[in-house]
């Protein structure tokens, strides 16, 4: 729970110097790990060929097998519903997917041989552009962004909030922990409206590209991991990795497996070696590179001060339980004696209701923060406007 305002005791003390007690909130969240960001698993386990022997690792073959389109499903198309929280709306998004592209994309190959090198970049980027590039995912792509420009244009968006709208849906389709071994295609994903990180980034750099922004793969090979990344125009000192390409074009991680503020990636690839691949033409940026500084900077100085608060008032509730007990049956020597116990005790529950004042309030602050990473400007907003920084403790 979180901590309530201390009741003075009532015994020998005058009545004037009772607090008003009132519980100010209930219940702690988890701290663990920055604001939303899911929890950080286990890299992939490496796997041993017979004998003990260690193959090369699978990677991708140039591209993998296109798609042909099943001649006449039946239904021709069907229609998927997704809800998606953006900004301050839940947002009722209905997509049409072409069943003769759905089925021709389960049909269609995608092995990774074994020969091929992580280490072999024009491979892997051939490999995972071809989710990408086939000409049917391109006429699929057309149909999946329909209703996301309309909302673009009814709402209206500017580029920066169309890019998290598209982000956020992205993250709020339901990670299938059951996912094939090899990526379904985004029209897959779509079709089954839930999907792997793996598929679910691909999803995304389809959909980005398509509406014209600057991405990338960000291939992992220690942790046969690629994930999507968003080319950011710099601003400030982001308090999180940053990756570069060859030529020093500067991309955000984007977490696809949950809600996530951009930039924000599990613990494993703060240090893992990583290398940028651009996939498309695009050349719209995040911009909004000041506001997560602004936001994750406040979260982290927050949680920092949430934890020196708590062990104070504990340290200060021992002390004014074990006063109030001998002020109430203690033996004094004096009046002097009892009035200095009691002077001390009155002033640590002043100090300890001012606490929980300012201590209730940083616990709002980061609930907020950790639960809105769908509305990056209504928290950076939020927090500038709540003057919860200026607190002084």
């Amino acid at each position: 729970m979180a901590p309530s305002r201390v009741c003075p005791v009532q015994a020998a003390i005058p009545a004037a110097l009772l607090l008003f007690c009132a519980l100010l909130a209930a219940g702690c969240t988890d701290a663990a790990g920055p604001p939303g960001l899911p929890a950080d698993g286990p890299a992939p386990a490496a796997t041993t060929a017979a004998g003990g022997a260690s193959p090369q690792i699978p990677a991708p073959t140039p591209v993998p097998a296109g798609i042909v389109p099943c001649p006449a499903a039946t239904p021709a198309y069907t229609e998927h519903a997704f809800s998606t929280r953006f900004e301050d709306d839940v947002l009722a998004i209905s997509v049409r997917v072409n069943e003769s592209i759905r089925c021709g994309a389960a049909l269609a190959g995608g092995a990774w041989p074994a020969g091929a090198s992580w280490d072999d970049d024009a491979a892997i980027r051939a490999y995972y552009a071809g989710y990408i590039d086939d000409p049917a995912m391109q006429a699929f792509f057309d149909d999946l962004m329909a209703p996301f420009q309309h909302l673009r244009y009814a709402q209206p968006l500017s580029d920066q909030e169309y890019l998290e709208l598209i982000i956020t849906f992205v993250q709020q389709i339901p990670y299938d922990a059951q996912a094939p071994p090899l990526p379904r295609y985004p029209v897959g994903v779509i079709a089954a409206e839930t999907g792997d990180c793996d598929e679910k980034s691909l999803l995304l750099l389809g959909m980005l590209a398509h509406e014209g922004y600057d991405v990338a793969l960000i291939i992992f090979p220690g942790e046969r991991h690629a994930a999507a990344g968003i080319r950011i125009t710099p601003s400030g000192n982001p308090p999180f990795r940053v990756f570069a390409t060859a030529a020093n074009g500067k991309y955000f991680f984007i977490e696809t497996t949950a809600p996530t503020y951009i930039g924000l990636y599990p613990d494993r690839f703060a240090d893992a070696e990583a290398r940028v691949l651009p996939i498309g033409d695009g050349d719209k940026r995040f911009d909004r590179v000041n506001y997560l500084c602004f936001i994750t900077d406040s979260y982290n100085k927050i949680r920092d001060r949430l934890v020196f608060m708590a062990d104070q008032m504990d340290a200060w509730k021992g002390e004014i339980d074990s006063l109030a007990s001998r002020l109430q049956y203690g033996t004094y020597e004096s009046k002097d004696e009892w009035d200095a116990d009691y002077a001390r005790y009155s002033q640590l529950i002043g100090k300890y209701n001012s606490y929980v004042e300012k201590y209730n309030t940083y616990r709002e602050m980061e609930a907020y923060i950790r639960e809105h990473p769908h509305d990056i400007a209504g928290t950076y907003r939020r927090i500038e406007n709540s003057k919860v920084m200026e607190i002084t403790i």
